[in-house]
């Protein structure tokens, strides 16, 4: 008979409750936390994410689409949540955040579908301290979808390998496809799995078939976004194109920020030799160990960076976050790795060491994450009244007009001057007025004080002037002000 507790019911049943519990609270702790932290106004990315939101989701998935590189599923959820929750910028975050704590649950089931609930709780703990991890799910972006995507699709692959049933190919598909059209990038995780599954299923020919059968699905069903990307990348200007081809120093860096529990923005020595050892540890897992779902992850942890620095080399597209997708993957192993260690103390200690590395990781990255100052700068054009205020480009408009109207300001709205550069996905975007250099220099003549507005790129051509008297009024901040005048303006500049 079972020995039953009369007081808290059954050893057993207690023990399945602990895990879900324990997991419960981390996310409720960790929901408390980016919630707390994200009262910070948009990045220039995150705005163009809200002007994609603000289409109709029929131009979404159109080939309207060819001005866009991401593909349009989390611009669609996006474009769903502000019309329930407004368009202030801790409510939009809600969206992002709520996906990263999806992602922390998946986290869990993948190191439990590996291993156990040890491996499911410490990878979980490691993803909900990891500064990338909080980056991600705090960005109006679809980063933090494509990781959970990935972390499903891979779960998905590892019940395929362990019970060959159809419901690990069901959702590693529908995984996959959500990841496809989230970001392009994953469709270099759709290929390495596909390889790395036909190479471990290789004795078992009807479970290739069907691995075989569920991709063809899968590529079918991206077909649409696969061709739009094909275009895209044929295109004689694309919106990657400022992106530099990085050297193996600078892929070694950005591999070691999303793989290493510092989040380091500079590696040194001791990162190449952490990042190596780590890999040397996944390569001996993937050489050695009889489990064929941890010969996966190695591959994919490994193959991810290995793999966007080759193809790198003729379409750049590294960067941290284009491989931000690999790391709930590479977190799973280090949390398998730790809870095999045969010493209780020891993988206790270790344990503790890598959660202590993150949370110093985090505490480090939140002062000097990425963030710009576009409320500043909407309030230092109001306060100086200037007649004129003039950008480089729809998508500098676009982002100071919205800050402008949430602060109710009723100045001028912004006048385009085109820049040199122009930003292909914001075009015809802004209905405001554009104008050429010469005719801006004829009204600020006939009118008096302008503030010019600049960020990265697009510089407006009016500063360059010589007839132009220009004084900043900002230093070293994104986005930067300007006042100009013209000598002898009906209204010059107030100091």
């Amino acid at each position: 008979m079972k020995r039953v507790d009369q007081r808290g019911g059954s050893p057993a049943a207690a023990g399945r409750l602990r895990a879900p519990l324990m997991l419960a609270l981390m996310l409720v702790a960790v929901a408390a936390f980016r919630i707390h932290t994200a009262g910070y106004s948009l990045w220039y990315d995150e705005l163009a994410s809200l002007e994609f939101a603000r289409q109709p989701v029929s131009r979404l998935w159109s080939s309207w689409m060819l001005r866009e590189t991401n593909p349009p599923l989390f611009y669609t959820m996006l474009s769903g949540w502000i019309t329930l929750v407004g368009q202030d910028d801790v409510a939009v975050r809600i969206l992002p955040i709520g996906i990263g704590m999806a992602g922390i649950g998946a986290a869990y089931g993948l190191g439990r579908a590996v291993g156990d609930v040890k491996i499911g709780l410490l990878a979980a703990a490691l993803l909900s301290l990891s500064a990338l991890g909080t980056d991600l799910s705090q960005q109006l972006r679809g980063y933090a979808l494509a990781q959970l995507a990935v972390l499903l699709a891979c779960t998905g692959m590892v019940l395929y390998l362990r019970r060959r049933a159809p419901g690990g190919l069901v959702l590693y598909g529908i995984a996959t496809l959500i990841g496809l059209y989230t970001h392009t990038t994953v469709a270099l995780f759709a290929g390495l799995a596909g390889v790395t599954m036909l190479w471990l299923l290789r004795s078992d020919r009807r479970a290739q078939a069907r691995w075989l059968a569920t991709n063809v699905a899968v590529l079918t069903g991206w077909g649409w976004w696969g061709m739009i990307s094909v275009r895209q990348m044929t295109m004689p200007v694309t919106n990657i194109a400022w992106i530099a081809t990085p050297s193996w120093r600078d892929a070694v860096a950005m591999t070691a920020q999303v793989y290493l529990p510092l989040f380091p923005h500079e590696t040194g020595v001791a990162g190449m030799l952490l990042l190596a050892g780590l890999f040397a540890g996944l390569a001996a897992c993937a050489v050695r160990a009889a489990r064929p779902e941890v010969r996966l992850l190695a591959v994919l942890t490994i193959g991810a960076p290995l793999l966007l620095f080759a193809i790198s080399q003729r379409v750049p597209i590294f960067l941290p976050r284009t491989l931000s997708w690999a790391s709930g993957p590479e977190l799973v192993l280090v949390a398998l790795g730790v809870t095999r260690i045969r010493s209780a103390p020891v993988a206790r200690a270790s344990g503790a060491i890598l959660l202590g590395l993150s949370a110093i990781g985090l505490a480090s990255w939140l002062p000097s994450r990425e963030r710009e100052h576009w409320p500043q700068a909407v309030a230092l054009i109001g306060s100086h009244k200037p007649a004129l205020v003039i950008v480089g480009d729809d998508a500098v408009a676009l982002a100071l007009d919205r800050y402008r109207s949430n602060a109710e300001l009723k100045g001028p709205r912004p006048i385009v001057v085109q820049s040199a550069y122009r930003e292909r996905w914001a075009d015809g975007l802004y209905s405001g007025t554009h104008l050429s250099p010469a005719a801006a220099l004829a009204v600020i003549r006939d009118r008096g004080c302008a503030a010019v507005v600049e960020w990265g790129p697009f510089h407006p051509p009016i500063l360059d002037d010589p007839a132009v008297t220009a004084r900043p009024l900002t230093r070293d901040t994104t986005p930067a002000v300007t006042l100009i005048d013209i000598p002898r303006a009906r209204r010059a500049c107030r100091p």
